[in-house]
């Protein structure tokens, strides 16, 4: 049996306000830049359009790249990886025990629901107890049953399989394994054994 969390999803998990902080920074970041960027033309007496366009197009630039810094985070601090005692692979996504809310005082909510999940989970040994049962996660949680491909991504893995939900039904599905994760070695080995046309 086995599970693969973030490294820092211990006992003081700082999800939260770290991604909150996060957040605020990006879009403080977005406001400043393009206004102090017109400021500065308006006193060096640079050409106010172009300086003004391409602050915007940076603002924009630097906007999305941080926030698909801040998804990756997301991503991995919610997705847990199980392997059983019969070896079957199961992803764990602690978004679904949150409910959605609306706008960012509701985003802010749900990392926070996030994050008291996560903590529950790990405290009380939810999936320990899962596992050691029959039949484990199957019918509970999302089964990982082949691998199709791995491909780097920027800091980690991109996976493509085939799964099986917990209603039974097949589909495809990708995940992202973001460098970070517990013995992280061990977890791209789990994967790596499931690769289609793989030598057992």
């Amino acid at each position: 049996m086995r599970i693969w969390m973030e490294e820092q999803a211990g006992e003081r998990d700082h999800f939260a306000a770290k991604i909150t902080l996060a957040f605020a920074g990006l879009v403080a970041a977005v406001i400043a830049l393009p206004c102090g960027i017109v400021v500065l033309a308006l006193i060096l007496d640079w050409p106010v359009a172009e300086v003004s366009m391409a602050a915007c197009l940076i603002g924009v630039a630097l906007a999305l790249f941080f926030a698909r810094q801040i998804g990756r985070k997301v991503h991995q601090y919610c997705t847990v990886f199980c392997q059983d005692d019969e070896g079957r692979l199961f992803a764990v996504d602690i978004r679904k025990f949150v409910g959605y809310q609306r706008g960012l005082p509701g985003f802010i909510q749900m990392l926070f629901q996030m994050q008291k999940a996560k903590t529950k989970m790990k405290k009380d040994h939810i999936l320990e107890r899962y596992l050691r049962q029959r039949p484990s996660l199957t019918g509970v949680e999302t089964q990982i049953l082949s691998v199709e491909r791995m491909r780097p991504a920027e800091d980690g893995l991109r996976v493509r399989c085939l799964v099986e939900y917990p209603n039974k039904k097949q589909g495809k599905r990708s995940y992202l394994l973001v460098s970070g994760y517990e013995n992280e070695g061990e977890l791209v080995a789990a994967f790596e054994r499931r690769l289609r046309g793989a030598v057992m």
